[in-house]
């Protein structure tokens, strides 16, 4: 038995149930698309913004109260960090500290959850703040069929370089890094140090004031490290600016001129790492007696286990003097005197281990 359908009633149910005009309808989208478009613009306004905050502009790199949460997991809970510039900037950490989260939200790669990241005082997601920046990525990836010159001339284009002046920032990178030889290569055949190398190229481009790595020692043995080091310290020469995340603390001794350290997503320490010339270590006769005297003479001192670690004033000679007048007066020999050099390997333990959470988490829970 076939059933006829009242296409008349179907029609009066249909219009019961919207009874929307076709004007009104009309009126409903054109709502609907002025918002979106207030929306878009409301997006990408703060992108084009070049107001500088003056306050910061002093720091190629301010971080303040700077948030990133999945869900209910903080990957970096209200951290600061302050990056003056013309230094190069130390950054690290454990694995799973939230170093690589933080470098993605500075180079927009990720939108924060909550806070301020500001590149010479000016927004790190807007046009004007990435025209500072060169980034170089942990893992290094190329085209197949392309050599090294070509990827960087397409690379300067893409940037908004005309042809001319692409090929000849090309050339001069590859001949500065020593890879002019090898240009006709492709990129993939290169032993991971030349790739690293190719990537601090192309992050040269746009001639930055700022040079954003994350590891970019992972995987090079100890020329290609050295190499690569010795390339960002005549990039601080030039006034440039590197922020460096790295697990080669030993390196980083020499190199960095500040640290910054990030433990269970929060910053557990910002400061100098050379502190030679503000403590000396001292060793006498009689610790005991000694320390009691410079405690008296307003001198801050802490105990180790075979010396005394003095600190001393910007007038070191004259600090000195007493220091050793003092000792000369209470007749105490003066065994062991040089100036504390901190290090780094050391100073990385105590601070991490001494920042452990207070509750881990139970078997079974993975942190993220």
């Amino acid at each position: 038995m076939v059933q006829k359908i009242n296409l008349t009633a179907q029609n009066q149910i249909f219009k019961s149930v919207d009874q929307d005009t076709p004007d009104e309808i009309d009126q409903s989208n054109e709502q609907n698309k002025t918002s979106f478009k207030a929306k878009f613009k409301g997006i990408f306004k703060s992108r084009k913004e070049k107001q500088v905050n003056q306050k910061y502009d002093d720091y190629a790199i301010y971080i303040k109260a700077f948030t990133k949460k999945f869900k209910k997991f903080k990957a970096v809970d209200n951290a600061t960090i302050k990056v003056k510039k013309g230094t190069i900037h130390g950054f690290i950490g454990p694995n799973g500290s939230g170093k690589t989260t933080t470098i993605k939200c500075l180079i927009s790669a990720m939108v924060p959850s909550s806070g301020e990241l500001l590149i010479h005082g000016q927004n790190s997601g807007t046009v004007a703040a990435k025209k500072h920046v060169g980034y170089i990525p942990e893992a290094a990836r190329f085209p197949r069929k392309i050599s090294a010159y070509d990827y960087l001339v397409s690379m300067a284009q893409v940037s908004g370089v005309k042809a001319k002046e692409a090929r000849s920032k090309a050339q001069q990178i590859l001949m500065d890094l020593k890879l002019w030889d090898k240009r006709k290569v492709n990129p993939n055949n290169y032993s991971s140090g030349m790739k690293k190398k190719l990537l601090l190229a192309e992050s040269l481009l746009n001639n930055p004031d700022v040079l954003i790595l994350d590891e970019p020692a992972a995987n090079l043995d100890p020329t290609a490290r050295t190499e690569l080091f010795n390339e960002l310290k005549k990039l601080r020469e030039q006034g440039k600016t590197v922020f460096i995340s790295s697990h080669i603390l030993s390196e980083l001794q020499t190199l960095a001129d500040e640290i910054t350290i990030l433990n269970y997503s929060k910053v557990v320490f910002q400061g100098t790492v050379n502190q030679t010339g503000q403590k000396y270590q001292i060793n006498t006769t009689n610790n005991k007696k000694f320390l009691k005297l410079l405690l008296a003479n307003k001198y801050h001192v802490e105990v180790d286990q075979e010396y005394l670690l003095v600190e001393v004033s910007q007038k070191v000679t004259t600090d000195l003097n007493i220091i050793l007048a003092l000792a000369l007066k209470e007749k105490i020999t003066i065994t062991f005197l040089k100036p504390y050099i901190l290090d780094l390997q050391e100073m990385y333990e105590k601070i991490v281990m001494a920042n452990k959470p207070e509750q881990i988490e139970k078997p079974g829970k993975l942190r993220k």
